[in-house]
């Protein structure tokens, strides 16, 4: 019952995550998680449980060794590297990114950068 990201590009992208869990220990309600390195046609599990029963809204972001970005309006703050923290968490070697809100479509979701 995973949410899966896969790449349609034609290149390696790099991708994070975002969810809701209320009562997150920085006192916001929500956790972001990346990054996973996923080659073009491959699939990464970013989240190994039901997304649908967490929320059916979910954040996310990637970028591609081309240049290329999947990005929307949603501001986060983000580590360059591996990181799993609350939503207002960051560190000085941060920066904004703007991610792109989707909805989970059930139990299994693929969520596709094309």
């Amino acid at each position: 019952m995973p949410l899966t990201f896969r790449n349609n590009h034609n290149t390696e992208i790099w991708t994070m995550v975002e969810w809701h869990q209320p009562n997150c220990s920085d006192g916001s309600n929500w956790v972001k998680k990346g990054w996973w390195r996923i080659g073009p046609g491959q699939t990464s599990t970013v989240f190994g449980g039901n997304p649908q029963a967490v929320n059916p809204i979910w954040y996310c972001y990637a970028y591609s060794t081309d240049g290329t970005e999947w990005r929307d309006r949603f501001q986060e703050t983000v580590p360059h590297n591996a990181f799993e923290w609350c939503s207002n968490t960051a560190d000085t070697s941060s920066r904004t990114i703007l991610m792109n809100e989707f909805v989970v479509g059930g139990a299994n979701h693929t969520h596709s950068f094309n």
